[in-house]
């Protein structure tokens, strides 16, 4: 409980910052983006989230890629590109906004002897241009931060940097909270696997 003007204003000013974050994050510039992100990896707020081993979520990478390329929209810190089995895939590329992000995963990457094989780049996944096509384009916990609206325009975009037989990957924390992507997707892209519906998280597989 806070007590008095000056507990008050201490908690008004965190939930102040939470809100900020959460609309800028979505809707600021690429500037505003990065200042958040790199804050918050700086100041370790996504350090519980650094052993993500037992997602069910590389099972589906490892099927799909099967040995092939990966591009990571929104990458973190690099979970993916260093718990994914080696043999799953022969290149990967991770993007973020954050500097302070993409530093962290190149560090791991090399503490894992994958530093030649996992890549990474600093730019805003709204703006990003591949410069080659990939078996998975991933978008692990990342595509919410896109505004709803703008999720089938970039999803377009991205679609001609995959393979022939390439396929996109999708991952959100709640099938309830983020249906409308859910909806986008399931609507208008051909879903080849998603996870069961009783799962309060969804992983879609779609091209």
């Amino acid at each position: 409980m806070i007590d008095g003007p000056a507990g008050l204003s201490k908690g008004l000013r965190r939930l102040r910052k939470v809100v900020d974050s959460r609309f800028f994050k979505r809707w600021g510039s690429s500037e505003r983006k990065k200042a958040i992100w790199d804050q918050e990896f700086g100041a370790g707020d996504w350090r519980y989230l650094d052993s993500t081993s037992d997602d069910a979520l590389y099972g589906y990478l490892a099927r799909y890629c099967a040995g092939g390329t990966i591009l990571d929209l929104g990458c973190g810190s690099g979970n993916t590109a260093n718990e994914l089995d080696n043999s799953a895939y022969s290149q990967y590329v991770g993007v973020d906004v954050s500097e302070k992000a993409i530093e962290m995963a190149i560090a791991r990457s090399r503490r894992n002897g994958r530093g030649a094989k996992n890549l990474y780049v600093c730019a805003d996944i709204e703006g990003f241009v591949p410069s080659a096509r990939y078996d998975v384009v991933l978008f692990r916990e990342s595509l919410f931060y896109v505004p709803v609206a703008k999720v089938p325009q970039l999803l377009q975009r991205y679609r001609q940097y995959l393979t022939k037989d390439g396929v996109f990957i999708v991952r959100v924390c709640s099938r309830e909270k983020h249906r409308g992507i859910v909806r986008r997707i399931e609507r208008h892209y051909t879903v080849l696997e998603s996870s069961p519906r009783t799962d309060s998280s969804v992983i879609l597989v779609f091209r």
